[in-house]
């Protein structure tokens, strides 16, 4: 019995460090965190922050005023499928992404070009209107 407990004891601790392990981890996509700028008459504006609040990612914006308004909108990771969807890239592009229902950040190789769209800083935002260079501050 002194054995079973020992092993049931040894078998709770491993799944315990597991648990602490894998919610303390994160994905590629932990790069976006961080604030974007956009050029606006030749100057960086602000323009949205991704934080990471416990285990998921927010996205804060400088839209209507000059100060980061409160959590707009959870961000997921973006799968090479919804990749495909979004951008109409069906080749192997290397690329890590966080997007809501209405706004998409991603990050690829400095360069990339798609649709006549091309990013100069490797970083770029996607919303309803189509894709805008964004850079890392």
């Amino acid at each position: 019995m002194n054995t079973a407990l020992k092993w049931l004891a040894a078998g709770a601790s491993a799944l315990l460090l597991a648990a602490c392990g894998a919610s303390s981890s994160s994905g590629p996509e932990a790069e976006l965190v961080g604030t974007y700028a956009v050029k606006q008459n030749g100057a960086l504006k602000e323009l949205i922050k991704i934080e990471k609040q416990g285990n998921r990612y927010v996205m804060r914006d400088k839209v209507r005023t000059p100060e980061w308004s409160e959590p707009k909108m959870q961000m997921k990771p973006v799968t090479r499928e919804q990749w495909a969807r979004i951008t109409t890239d069906k080749e192997s592009t290397a690329f890590v992404g966080m997007a809501s229902e209405q706004l998409g950040i991603f990050k690829v190789p400095a360069g990339w070009k798609k649709n006549g769209f091309q990013t100069s800083t490797g970083y770029f935002l996607f919303y309803s209107r189509g894709p805008v260079e964004a850079y890392k501050l």
